[in-house]
């Protein structure tokens, strides 16, 4: 009787380390594949955040031209067809006393 019982012990504790090793395995794999989703999410989501910000910082910049640079400004203005060639353009500057 006592190899039987051993035998039973041994295929007892054969499936239940199966069942242990796919219990876990069942519970840490969706979360595992969840957390490398949004790990890639969190990336694409920072290149977009960095992309904006490069947007805003050449926004800023030619709004700063807009206000120093007399060229860029008629470059500007022929792009969006607010003044055609060969058009006398006139700048007026506004001078107010320091």
């Amino acid at each position: 009787m006592q190899p039987f019982i051993r035998i039973l012990l041994r295929i007892a504790i054969t499936v239940s380390s199966i069942l242990l090793v796919t219990g876990v395995g069942s519970v840490f794999l969706p979360k595992y594949r969840m957390m490398c989703g949004l790990e890639n999410r969190c990336h694409s989501l920072r290149g977009r955040v960095e992309a904006k910000q490069r947007d805003i910082h050449q926004i800023r910049e030619n709004q700063g031209r807009l206000l120093s640079d007399p060229e860029f400004v008629a470059r500007i203005a022929h792009q969006n067809r607010r003044v055609f060639p060969n058009e006398l353009v006139f700048v007026f500057e506004d001078k107010q006393p320091q």
